[in-house]
Parts: structure tokens; sequence; C-alpha cells
């Protein structure tokens, strides 16, 4: 878990400092870092959750409706 933290970290410092350097607007740095921000609370909240949740049952979730659907007719 902190080693996600620390990747994102020198993600977001590389990404700051290209931005900087390039003389970016300030939409730019909002949409780049935030994204950033946005992207490391997910795979935290993945990592914090990976015994209760997995994508494999947001998957079925989602599709299995449909497969029952479409076997109903075998």
């Amino acid at each position: 878990m902190i080693f996600i933290g620390i990747a994102f970290m020198c993600i977001i410092g590389y990404e700051w400092r290209y931005m900087t350097k390039k003389n970016r607007k300030k939409r730019t740095f909002f949409l780049v870092i935030g994204s950033a921000v946005f992207m490391c609370i997910c795979v935290e909240a993945l990592y914090f959750f990976k015994e209760q949740w997995t994508i494999a049952m947001l998957i079925e979730g989602i599709f299995g409706p449909a497969v029952k659907i479409l076997n109903a007719g075998e």
C-alpha cells in the first residue's frame, strides 16, 4: 500500500515538473493532477478491498442477467 502511494507520488512529481517546464495551462494542471489523484485513490481502494470485492464480481453483476436471458432459450 505504501509502495502504491510512493509510485503515484513519483508519477505526479514527474508530471508536475514536465508541465511546469513546458508552461502548460492551469486547466491542464488540474486535469492531469486530478486524474492521477483519482487513479491513486481507486488503486488504493482496490488494494484495500481485495478480499471483499473483485473485478470479476463486478463484471458478473453487470453481465449476469444478460447471460441468464441468453441462456434461457437453450
